[in-house]
């Protein structure tokens, strides 16, 4: 418990008359001083007894929208405290966040409002967990004060803990046998007008368009046979988002530029083909699917909720692909055919070695396997990537790359404070259609 000036005030006051009193040997002053002294007290245990009315009153309801997730998920978590505050007293209540959990936004305490009867406050925030194992939420932080004293108490009881969170590892590579997912695509979607391709071929039904029938493939097994075209059609781009880290230090404004410029993206995206997917995504962690999304309202509410820097519990630091690999063993096989010295030789067979068993036991990144399976369940010819490439750009490679793989053309988007020629080069490096500056 503090005192407060009011209380610190008189306090030095009762010494000073006490002083006065001893010095002077007047009673008067003495008399002053025990009033003083007295009137405090009596403030102190009125404060107390307030304190415990008001921890009595509080009560406490936490809930959490997963209550069993992987390492990285964001996830949030919602607490409704019903709380009575005595009269003449401010009242503050804070969550007991776990350590090792990152808040990326909302509210995690409220000041109560100055009302004679019960009240319910609500605190709504997200959480992105950094560690695996078991968390629980601890309880709740309650602040009061007055004014004489202020006293801050951390509430322990069960009826203000829990629930407990179950947070699984994520592992940093995707097991092998999920491979057999890439590229199996299939465009279900119709077109209006028909392609000049042949999508398929298949026996006549009553009411198909007679002049689709293939007469010359009828003819031959006599029966009827009718022709699927392919489909032309005009596919919204998908928007992916590279959001920054909230460790490092990012330039506001050329981010807030980049949030206004995929809103109005998004916007125009639904307004002209009727919905939009928008992947968010910060370093090698996917954050969110916004998957053929209709509503344009929920589509800026969703924007609003998750466009901020976010936690990233996953770094790639520059990693090495398998592609990279195989390119360095081919410089160094080069580079053997082209060196006969025998000390040269001896060095370059022990790279060729180490690249040879890195490769070898190299496997595919969870994230390359999670960008593989959303643009896989998208149908989309081309991706729009928004990103401030501050620091590693390990990531947009392996997004770039998995894109082409399934030729879907790739156009990145970078601040305009970047020099030309380095865009040019991150064109280059990125292997992407273009790369242009959002203004």
């Amino acid at each position: 418990m503090r005192l407060k000036r009011c209380a610190q005030g008189l306090s030095l006051l009762a010494v000073l008359l006490f002083s006065g009193a001893f010095i002077l040997d007047t009673m008067a002053a003495l008399l002053a001083a025990g009033i003083l002294m007295s009137a405090l007290l009596g403030q102190y245990l009125l404060f107390n007894r307030r304190l415990w009315s008001l921890i009595r009153s509080v009560h406490a309801e936490r809930s959490l929208s997963r209550s069993l997730v992987r390492r990285g998920t964001t996830l949030r978590v919602t607490t409704a405290i019903t709380v009575t505050v005595p009269p003449r007293m401010q009242v503050g209540i804070a969550e007991r966040i776990p350590t090792n959990v990152a808040v990326q936004d909302g509210v995690t305490s409220l000041a109560a409002d100055l009302l004679p009867t019960s009240q319910t406050l609500r605190l709504s925030y997200r959480i992105t967990t950094v560690m695996h194992g078991t968390m629980y939420f601890s309880g709740l932080t309650l602040t009061v004060n007055d004014l004489f004293f202020e006293d801050s108490i951390d509430l322990l009881a069960d009826r203000f803990c829990g629930p407990s969170l179950v947070v699984q590892p994520a592992g940093m590579f995707e097991p092998s046998s999920k491979r057999a997912t890439i590229e199996t695509r299939e465009i279900e979607k119709m077109g209006v007008l028909s392609g000049l391709g042949i999508r398929a071929l298949r026996e006549y039904y009553a009411g198909d368009d007679l002049r689709r029938i293939d007469w010359k493939i009828s003819a031959k097994h006599d029966k009827l046979f009718v022709r699927e075209y392919t489909g032309i059609m005009s596919l919204p781009s998908l928007i992916i988002v590279d959001l920054p880290w909230r460790g490092a230090p990012y330039p506001a404004d050329e981010f807030d530029r980049m949030v206004a410029m995929v809103a109005g993206m998004v916007e125009y995206s639904v307004r002209t083909y009727q919905y939009v997917s928008v992947l968010l995504v910060s370093g090698p962690n996917i954050l969110h699917l916004m998957a053929d999304e209709k509503d344009l309202e929920h589509c800026i509410s969703v924007l609003r909720e998750w466009m901020h820097p976010a936690e990233r519990t996953v770094h790639f630091y520059r990693a090495a692909d398998r592609s990279d690999l195989r390119s360095q063993i081919h410089a160094i096989e080069t580079a053997q055919e082209r060196n006969p010295d025998a000390e040269t030789l001896r060095f370059l067979g022990s790279l060729h070695a180490y690249y040879g068993t890195t490769l070898q036991n190299q496997k595919m990144y969870a994230f390359t396997a999670q960008i593989i399976r959303a643009l896989s369940s998208i149908t989309t010819d081309e991706v729009v990537l928004f990103s401030l490439f501050s620091g590693d750009i390990s990531h947009i490679r392996q997004i770039a790359k998995q894109a082409k793989t399934a030729k879907i053309r790739v156009h990145i988007r970078m601040p305009g404070s970047v020099e030309p020629h380095t865009r040019a080069f991150y064109q280059a490096r990125l292997g992407a259609d273009t790369v242009e500056a959002f203004a």
